[in-house]
């Protein structure tokens, strides 16, 4: 019996592709393509609004300080020195005053060394007219007025250079009061009246005086 006339044929085909099947099975197999990452979502910032023209700038904000309570106005319903005065007279004397207002005291006189006091019975005074009155650069005995607190009661201290006489007097006013204590002239020795002008101008610049009612012409004040 013979082959069929095909086999050589399917034969010589089988070992023709046998070479090309070996070198596919034994060739590596290629990578797998990565992946492509998922793209992210990205938000753009808005941008800043423009303020409106003629709007006025944002105000920077500060941290608050704490402000301090204010304390009872202790002086209500008392008499208070609104300041005290000083000017030298035509006379070549000098007056020391004071003006109350809300009312009218009593005065007492005491002196001491160097020293004359007027307490005013339950007159007060602010911070402000407590400070020195400096009236050493002047021909005068007083070197210092000052307004102290003595409890409820205020007194008008005036320090001397020199003992000498003085004589004071109320006067009444449709505020209150005005206290004057006089003074004769006074010839200050050369080392106080070598004191340099500057010094001099920066005790008159502390001081405050204005004396109501008062007419005398010539009068240098403080």
């Amino acid at each position: 019996m013979r082959p069929p006339r095909y086999l050589p044929v399917l034969f010589s085909m089988a070992l023709g592709a046998a070479p090309s099947l070996a070198l596919a099975q034994s060739a590596p197999a290629a990578p797998a393509a990565p992946k492509a990452a998922p793209a992210q979502a990205t938000t753009a910032p808005a941008p800043a609004k423009a303020p409106a023209a003629g709007a006025p700038p944002a105000a920077r904000q500060r941290p608050g300080r704490a402000r301090k309570p204010k304390k009872a106005d202790d002086l209500a319903g008392r008499p208070v020195a609104t300041f005290p005065g000083f000017r030298m007279l035509p006379t070549g004397g000098s007056r020391v005053f004071v003006q109350i207002h809300g009312g009218k005291v009593d005065v007492a006189e005491s002196k001491a060394a160097g020293r004359l006091v007027y307490r005013m019975k339950g007159a007060g005074a602010i911070q402000t007219n407590r400070f020195p009155l400096v009236t050493a650069f002047f021909a005068t005995p007083v070197t210092q007025v000052q307004l102290v607190d003595q409890g409820n009661d205020l007194d008008m201290v005036i320090d001397l250079r020199a003992q000498t006489e003085a004589t004071y007097r109320v006067i009444e006013t449709e505020q209150g009061v005005v206290i004057q204590v006089d003074f004769p002239p006074f010839v200050p020795d050369q080392g106080a009246a070598a004191q340099p002008d500057g010094a001099r101008q920066r005790a008159v610049r502390r001081t405050i005086s204005q004396e109501p009612g008062s007419s005398d012409e010539g009068s240098s004040e403080l």
